[in-house]
């Protein structure tokens, strides 16, 4: 009986022991996995051919659902290019009659900043089209889960939430 009780303490006190090792090598494992996912964000956004796509907005007119919709703002070397939808107060309009947040322009100020222990990666930048001036931070984690806050001279501020993408060459 008493060797019996001692075999039964050692499988026990040994089966916790694996099981500790497998939730650790687990955490390596994910952890890994999630270093590499960064890694090839940080590629992606390198190559200045991305594409954030949205899924949501948030401004003060609440969070609101765009998926049906083609909501893209697409990074292509200097060039930027813009069609989403607006829900917001807009202070002024301008001669285009532009309803959304709409560019295809030239970047300027484009910056760049890995936060490699957050693995996030900030990309800010301006452009314009022919009213409207457009302030740009796009927040990307190494899943490619994004937010871009959009900033107008002519509208209030919103923020998307979507992916990022890498754009292929044609």
């Amino acid at each position: 009986m008493k060797n019996t009780l001692l075999v039964l303490v050692a499988l026990i006190l040994f089966s916790s022991q694996i099981t500790a090792q497998t939730k650790k090598e687990k955490k390596e494992q994910k952890e890994l996995q999630s270093q590499k996912e960064y890694e090839a964000m940080k590629e992606i956004v390198n190559s200045k051919l991305f594409e954030f796509s949205a899924d949501w907005i948030s401004s003060n007119a609440g969070r609101i659902n765009i998926t049906s919709g083609s909501n893209t703002i697409t990074i292509s070397q200097d060039k930027a290019i813009a069609a989403m939808q607006y829900f917001g107060t807009v202070t002024s309009i301008g001669f285009s009659g532009s309803e959304g947040v709409s560019f295809d322009n030239e970047m300027k100020n484009y910056k760049v900043k890995f936060d490699d222990r957050k693995k996030k990666i900030a990309v800010s930048f301006t452009v314009k089209n022919k009213s409207e001036n457009f302030n740009i931070n796009l927040t990307i984690f190494g899943s490619g889960k994004a937010y871009a806050d959009v900033y107008s001279n002519s509208k209030s501020n919103v923020t998307y939430d979507g992916t990022v993408t890498v754009v292929k060459k044609e």
